[in-house]
């Protein structure tokens, strides 16, 4: 009789996350993400996980008005009630929610308490399968039609490890186009 394991948002999730208050301002939460080299920042409250700062927000809220960073906080630009998911949840139950509603992190919390943070790159590196799931909503969402496997498909580089909306196939992996290319000036 052959056991089945099920592998849960535990297993996939990143358990240091990095945070910030939301006291704190915009210029401090780029510098943070900089630092630390990631794309987002879990804004606490009284401790409590409350929101997410993403690069998309400080680019979509600060960069794009011309507003200084030093001067606007991030509980002004952040994305309040935080979507969440317990640790002990299923990896595919949470991919499949990720894909319905259309975000690539969720703060994995349990009785209140952050645990870490679960992102579309982290499910693709502990259950590549789950991939498909991610792919298609971006192919529904975008409605693009992918004529053969050469096309660009989203998902991470396998160089870089962003996740991007086009990747090429190279070499039998998918890279994106600023590591294509490096690539190429690497060949030259």
């Amino acid at each position: 009789m052959e056991m089945e394991t099920k592998v849960t948002v535990n297993d996939a999730m990143t358990s240091n996350v990095v945070t910030v208050s939301s006291e704190n301002s915009a210029a401090d939460a780029a510098y943070l993400m900089s630092q630390n080299e990631v794309g987002c920042l879990i804004v606490k409250t009284d401790g409590e996980p409350e929101g997410i700062v993403t690069e998309s927000d400080i680019i979509n809220k600060v960069v794009a008005h011309d507003i200084r960073a030093s001067e606007i906080s991030v509980d002004e630009i952040m994305t309040k009630n935080l979507i969440k998911i317990d640790p002990g949840r299923e990896l595919n139950e949470a991919a499949r929610f990720m894909s319905r509603m259309n975000i690539r992190r969720l703060a994995v919390v349990k009785e209140g308490n952050l645990k870490g943070i679960l992102t579309a790159k982290d499910i693709m590196a502990v259950s590549p399968e789950l991939t498909e799931i991610l792919v298609e909503n971006a192919r529904m969402e975008n409605q693009v039609e992918y004529i053969n496997e050469k096309s660009p498909v989203p998902g991470v580089c396998e160089a870089c490890g962003n996740f991007m909306d086009y990747l090429d196939e190279i070499d039998g992996k998918f890279i994106c186009d600023e590591c294509k290319e490096d690539l190429e000036g690497d060949l030259t």
